[in-house]
């Protein structure tokens, strides 16, 4: 945008943010619930707000789930985000596993998240520590109704305050004419 016949990043940046007025509200305040959809080529979960669920003790807590209905055999892109938080200290530090389980089998661990280290004090206060739970995994699945959900488990110490927030899960499938 030129300001005083100069060219100006500022301006631009300026008449973006106006342009957008509305928009840029923070959506976590009136947020529509967590919602899904399955297609033939795209299925996906998707949490748009603060929901969080807690991970109780050694239980696997299912955070999403997607379901995949396939015409042909295919490979399928699975990818998701979500966070892990533990919000007191009382049992870390402690680490949790983040995995995917396809139909009935047993799930495969794709990333492991560790909380709530001596790193998360500041001085004798401890702060709530939130870690990503990121990652993707690729498969082959045969055709038919397929479910594939992201599955996190605390598996080392003994918080009682552990929380998954935010999940968000797609299935992209690719035909592979196999």
């Amino acid at each position: 945008m030129k300001i005083g016949g100069k060219w100006s990043l500022g301006g631009f940046a300026l008449a973006v943010v106006l342009a957008a007025g509305g928009a840029m509200a923070h959506p976590g305040h009136h947020a529509e619930p967590a919602f899904s959809k399955s297609g033939p080529v795209l299925s996906y979960f998707s949490t748009p707000n603060r929901e969080h669920l807690e991970i109780k003790g050694d239980a696997a807590t299912t955070l999403a789930k997607v379901v995949v209905e396939l015409k042909a055999p295919s490979d399928v892109l699975v990818q998701f985000t979500s966070g892990l938080a533990t919000v007191t200290p009382d049992g870390c530090p402690c680490s949790a596993r983040v995995s995917l389980a396809i139909d009935d089998h047993d799930p495969v661990v794709i990333k492991r998240v560790n909380l709530g280290t001596m790193v998360t004090r500041i001085g004798d206060t401890y702060q709530p520590d939130r870690q990503s739970a990121d990652g993707s995994y690729a498969l082959q699945l045969p055709a038919g109704r397929h479910e594939i959900a992201l599955i996190a488990q605390r598996i080392e110490g003994s918080s009682a305050l552990l929380y998954g927030f935010y999940p968000n899960l797609q299935a992209l499938a690719f035909p592979s004419g196999k």
